[in-house]
């Protein structure tokens, strides 16, 4: 197996990104069911939200030789949402190759945003995730994420809010 690389997508990697994010979301497509996963796989195929989200985040890869198999996404404070005040700092789309898995890929790219979110003077980073993602979910306990509060379903799943004070 290759060396495990991490670093800074680059815009030529959104093609690379997009699949990735379907290939490692595409487990959840059965416990969605059709109407739900049709919606999630639009979204995450739109290769133009992509490259937006790109330029709003610092964006973190894993490769293992010209393989892309990791991707996390850090958006710094002051792009609101439904879900995240502006003077939040964000984490989106964790995303691991299948093959890759249980390797420490998602935690290091965890880890990589969060020590980017404390450079960069964040005072919050903020995430939410659901009961789909029972690992995920385990491992932002253990990086230090507080869960503050039950959302409203997301693609008809239970979804959690969790803040981590940098």
């Amino acid at each position: 197996m290759d060396t495990l690389v991490y670093e800074m997508a680059i815009p030529a990697d959104v093609t690379a990104i997009r699949d990735l994010s379907l290939l490692s979301y595409g487990e959840f497509a059965p416990v969605l069911g059709p109407e739900h996963w049709h919606t999630m796989h639009k979204n995450q195929s739109d290769i133009d939200k992509l490259a937006a989200l790109m330029k709003q985040a610092d964006t973190f890869v894993c490769r293992s030789g010209e393989r892309l198999v990791g991707v996390v996404f850090m958006v710094p404070s002051g792009q609101a949402t439904a879900i995240y005040p502006a003077e939040w700092a964000y984490i989106r789309r964790l995303g691991v190759d299948p093959a890759f898995r249980r390797m420490g890929i998602g935690r290091r790219l965890m880890e990589l945003a969060i020590e980017d979110a404390r450079h960069s003077g964040e005072k919050i980073l903020g995430l939410h995730t659901s009961t789909i993602m029972p690992a995920a979910r385990k491992m932002y306990d253990e990086l230090g994420f507080s869960l503050i509060k039950e959302l409203p379903p997301i693609f008809g799943q239970p979804y959690w809010l969790y803040k981590m004070v940098l």
